[in-house]
């Protein structure tokens, strides 16, 4: 929906061809997104420099607003733990700018591993 957050979205084909063996599910917070146990999301993470791999909603920041613009997906899956749907989740960030192929390569080799 935000041009600055489609680094993940403009990935996805070229992640579908690299890892065939992957289910690859194009999701919005908004829609009653709640991830499967094991599910690795990828998406984009404001004030990061480089793709990063959370393991934990810890390091992201807690915000007290409710306002329909602030709802993201680190509220949105804040919200799942403390309902308990969800229990952890792991995020692989990538930056809202830079170069695309060192991106995806970073992407690939952290969904490797």
């Amino acid at each position: 929906m935000v041009s600055e957050d489609s680094i993940p979205l403009q990935l996805l084909p070229k992640l579908v061809i690299k890892f065939p063996h992957i289910h690859f599910e194009e999701a919005d917070p908004n829609e009653n997104f709640i991830p499967g146990e094991g599910s690795v999301i990828i998406d984009t993470v404001q004030g990061i420099m480089r793709v990063t791999l959370f393991n934990s909603l810890d390091v992201f920041e807690q915000t007290q607003s409710i306002s329909p613009h602030d709802y993201d997906l680190g509220f949105h899956l804040r919200l799942l733990q403390k309902l308990h749907k969800i229990r952890s989740v792991r995020i692989i960030g990538v930056p809202q700018k830079g170069n695309r192929e060192k991106i995806f390569k970073d992407v690939c080799q952290l969904i490797s591993q």
